[in-house]
This record gives structure tokens, C-alpha cells and sequence, in this order.
């Protein structure tokens, strides 16, 4: 075999070697010792914040009230210590009379099946033998207010009725709420409603204990729901045109005036936008006239072809972004008022698809990481969408509506260990790090708490931790969630394991090397001594 050939083979093999090379790299494990770095310092200034309040949720009049009441639903979501529930549900906010007074006679109707078909095959809607049609005057239905019985939807800007009202009622939602402790934040009808409709429930809240009932806590109102989007019912006004910031801010301005006129110590806020976009947010603020008390948005950052949480956990500082440019604009408009206006995030998810993303592990390690970026861009109010949702596909709800035992889905998870484990102030950390890993700090009166998200499927993650603080070896706590905690059928989209966080023992030194297996949470838990 002469020279040339032997070369010509040569070459062939080395390109076989990097060709395999490259069609097996997922299987390679990243060698990060001594490369990583996470430093702690507990004495660098902190940030105080009230997690309870970045802990919120969602709930509907939609819901099935043996849902909200079934025991082990209710021990699960009292150990995530939600400061905060916002309701009556998303869209239907802009589709619901709150209060049907003389209005809904029933709050079901029960007529037979035959009648039902038959009112359905002629275009008739079988709901309304629950109802005082003649009630409905000059396209708006005449509730009176006197009284109250629950609510109803309606599917149209003429208040046409809807076939489905719901399971519940706001009442209901209200007592719920009340027996957690949380706060509520109501979402008003600003889409099809009217100013009266809105200072009513303020004023039946409020009113309560006058007739010897504990009143409730209700303290933010939020004006309408998504308007910017042509989804919702009150995008398209009656002549044609779409929602814009100029009649946004024109109805707010007069809801606000209303609603405070029944109670001046209420907070309102808008825009309500749809996505970090932002849409109105700058036009509201810029309007002096528009009293504000916090500003709201809802973040759905990831796309519906999104999958690889390496790429999605990077999705979760988009956050500081979109509270920069609030912050910016309160600055430019309103420098007075800036450090009272809070900032909300009112319905959070890892996007809008609910896919099964959305409920196998991947969504407990991309939430841990997006209720640390929100505290860390300053976002004071957080809601996360939603308690029950669910599709054939996935569900953005913490549970499943339809499994009987509640068992909590990941995203639960995520919940969980920031409530448990996590401190209230947030400590700023000196971190070299892949873009697959996120890093947070926190502190309380008893614990340093450090949070490492490794989002990689297929690699560990290996660092060295410095805590120049400690001043010799002392025990702290490691907390730990993987696919060993939580597991999903992807045949029924069902957990099969739902686990708790492991939590061991760890002999803390001022420096030490830390582990993560692929697609997990550990949390080091370091006890402060005075």
C-alpha cells in the first residue's frame, strides 16, 4: 500500500471519528469539575421581599366546587402559602355578571333530556328557563343589587346568555379564598360591563359587616382581562373598531373613579396586558389622570414549538426586561408615585400551549427558575395560572380537575420548595455558570439558602461552592428534587411518582464541590449563627 493511499485512508477514518463523535454528544457527559464557580457573600446588600405574595394562584367560577373542596387538594395547597388568589377566571372576566340578583333564578336548571335536545336542535338556548328573561332590557340584564344569588356569563356584547355559568359563584370563591388566609384580587368586568357593575362588588364586599359577616379581603381590583387581545370578549367595540390604549385608559379612568367612590383604600391597576409585549402599559402610565396602584401583565414566554428546557429556562430572564421598561416608564411619568406602584404578574405559565410540557418535569424546573428571575428583576405580585386547568394534551393547572386524588403536578413543585426552602430576601451572587444552569440566593433570620436549576437533560452539573462567610465546617441541609420525586405517564398524563423534595443532611465547608444530575433542584440550606 503506497504513501498516497495510506493518507487517503487516514483522513477517511479521522472524519468516521469526528462524524461519531458528533452523533453521539448527547450521551457526553460535560466535565465541569473545576471549570464552575457559585460564590456566596451574605453581606453584600439584600433585597427584601414578601414571597407569600410571589406564591399566587388562580381560580375560576368554572371550577367544580368537590374539586376545591376535596381534602387532599386543600392540605396540598395550604403547604404552598398562597398570599394571593385572583378570580373569577381569566377570560371569563370579561364575560361575567358577578351578581344575578332576580336575574338567574336557579343556580342549575334541570328540564329533561328530551326538551334540552330538542331546544338545541332549534337553535334555542335550553338555559334560560333558569332565567327572568324579561330582565333583559335594552341589550344589558337589570340585576338588583339589593340582593345577592350567582352569577351568569354572557357570549356576546349584545348579553346574549351563555349555555355554561359555571360550577361555582364568586361567594363561594370568596369564602374559599378567606379560609386560606390569602388575599383576593378580583378581575372586573371592564370588557362588557360597566362602571356600576364594578363598584357594587367592591361595595358588597365592603358591606358585609354590616350584616354581622366577616368582610373579605380584597384589596386589589384589576381592570379587565387581556383587552389587547382579539380573544377576548370586548376587544371589538360595537362599531367595528378593536381595543386601543386610548378607550382602554377611558374606560379605566371611569371603572377606577367608580370603584373608589365606594371605597377609597381599594388598589386598582391595568393594563392587564396579554404577554410581555406590554400593550397600554406606557399609554396608562403616562396618563396622570389614570389613578394607579400597581401595574399588571401576564408572561407566557415560551412558543408552542418549544422543547428543549436548555433553550426555555434561558426564556425566563425576559422577565427583567419587561419590568425595566415599566420601571423606566414610571420614572419618565410618574417619578413621584414610582416607589408606591407595585408591579404584578397575574397569570405566569411556561407558555400558552398546554402541551405536555406543561406538566412533566420540565415545568417544575423552568417555574423554579422563572419565581427566582421575578424576584430578582423586583416584580412584586405574582400569580401563577392556574389551580385545575387541563387539556387532552397537558394543563396548566397545578392538578388535574379529572384525577379523583389530586396528586400535584411538577409545576406544584416549584411552588413548594421556594415557600419551604427559600428565604425573603434575595441575595445577590457572584456565579460562573452554563446558560442551562440558574442560581439564586436567599436568606432569612435562620438560613442562607442557595438554589441551583440544572435545566440539562443529559448532563451533570459540577461547581465549587465558595461561602467565605463560614468560618469553619459546620452541618446545613441539602434538598433535592429529580425524576426520582416526580415521574409522568406520557401514555395517561398522569404522575406516576409525585414525591415530596428529599431532604438530607450536608457537612458544610468554605469550600466544597457540588453535584446536580441531569433535570434537577438542589437547594443547600446554610444556617446563620449570631
Amino acid at each position: 500500500m503506497n504513501n498516497e493511499i495510506k493518507k487517503y485512508l487516514k483522513t477517511i477514518l479521522i472524519l468516521l471519528i469526528i462524524l461519531m463523535s458528533c452523533n453521539n454528544s448527547k450521551n457526553i457527559k460535560v466535565n465541569t469539575s473545576g471549570n464552575y464557580s457559585i460564590t456566596l457573600d451574605v453581606n453584600k446588600p439584600v433585597t427584601k421581599f414578601k414571597k407569600s405574595m410571589l406564591l399566587g394562584t388562580n381560580a375560576g367560577v368554572y371550577y367544580d366546587e368537590a374539586n376545591l373542596l376535596n381534602l387532599n387538594f386543600i392540605n396540598y395547597l395550604r403547604q404552598l402559602n398562597p398570599g394571593i388568589i385572583r378570580i373569577p377566571g381569566g377570560s371569563w372576566s370579561n364575560e361575567l355578571y358577578w351578581n344575578g340578583n332576580k336575574v338567574r333564578l336557579s343556580k342549575e336548571s334541570y328540564i329533561d333530556s328530551k326538551i334540552w335536545k330538542e331546544k338545541i336542535k332549534k337553535g334555542e338556548n335550553p338555559i334560560v328557563v333558569a332565567f327572568d328573561t324579561s330582565r333583559y332590557k335594552n341589550g344589558q340584564w337589570d340585576v338588583d343589587y339589593s340582593g345577592y344569588s350567582p352569577g351568569f356569563r354572557i357570549r356576546d356584547t349584545d348579553h346574549h346568555l351563555s349555555d355554561f355559568h359555571g360550577l361555582t359563584d364568586v361567594l363561594f370563591l370568596h369564602k374559599f379564598i378567606h379560609s386560606f388566609n390569602s388575599q383576593t384580587m378580583v378581575t372586573v368586568n371592564m370588557g362588557t360591563g360597566s362602571p356600576d357593575m364594578a363598584a357594587e362588588w367592591v361595595k358588597w364586599v365592603k358591606n358585609r359587616s354590616e350584616y354581622m359577616l366577616e368582610p373579605f379581603d380584597v384589596k386589589y381590583w384589576e381592570m379587565g382581562n387581556e383587552l389587547d387581545g382579539k380573544w377576548e370578549l370586548g376587544h371589538y367595540l360595537k362599531d367595528g373598531k378593536r381595543m386601543n390604549a386610548e378607550e382602554y385608559i377611558h374606560r379605566y379612568k371611569i371603572f377606577a373613579k367608580s370603584m373608589k367612590n365606594e371605597d377609597p383604600t381599594i388598589k386598582v391597576g391595568g393594563s392587564v396586558a396579554s404577554s410581555m409585549k406590554l400593550a397600554f402599559i406606557e399609554e396608562l402610565i403616562k396618563d396622570r389622570e389614570a389613578p394607579i396602584d400597581f401595574i399588571s401583565f401576564h408572561a407566557y414566554p415560551c412558543s408552542k414549538e418549544d422543547r428543549d428546557l436548555k433553550d426555555m429556562i434561558q426564556k425566563t430572564s425576559e422577565i427583567n426586561i419587561a419590568v425595566k421598561k415599566i420601571n423606566n416608564w414610571l420614572e419618565e411619568y410618574r417619578p413621584d408615585e414610582k416607589e408606591k406602584i407595585e408591579i404584578a404578574v397575574t397569570e405566569w405559565n411556561i407558555k400558552v400551549e398546554e402541551d405536555i410540557t406543561t406538566i412533566d418535569i420540565r415545568n417544575a424546573l423552568w417555574s423554579a427558575a422563572w419565581i427566582g428571575e421575578m424576584i430578582k428583576a423586583g416584580v412584586d405580585i405574582a400569580l401563577q395560572w392556574d389551580m385545575f386547568s387541563t387539556k387532552d394534551e397537558g394543563g396548566h393547572g397545578l392538578f388535574n380537575w379529572n384525577e379523583k386524588e389530586k396528586i400535584p403536578r411538577s409545576q406544584y413543585w416549584s411552588l413548594y420548595l421556594w415557600n419551604k426552602f427559600m428565604g425573603d430576601s434575595f441575595i445577590e451572587t457572584n456565579f460562573h455558570v452554563p446558560s442551562f444552569v440558574k442560581v439564586f440566593a436567599t436568606k432569612n433570620d435562620k438560613f442562607v439558602s442557595l438554589m441551583i436549576i440544572n435545566g440539562s437533560e443529559e448532563n451533570d452539573f459540577i461547581s465549587i461552592l465558595k461561602l467565605p462567610f463560614i468560618n469553619s465546617k459546620t452541618k446545613g441541609e441539602v434538598i433535592d428534587f429529580s425524576r426520582k420525586q416526580y415521574l409522568l405517564d406520557t401514555s395517561s398524563l398522569v404522575p406516576i411518582r409525585s414525591e415530596k423534595p428529599v431532604i438530607g443532611k450536608l457537612k458544610i465547608n468554605r469550600e466544597m464541590k457540588v453535584l446536580l444530575k441531569p433535570y434537577s433542584i438542589k437547594i443547600i440550606r446554610i444556617p446563620l449563627y449570631k
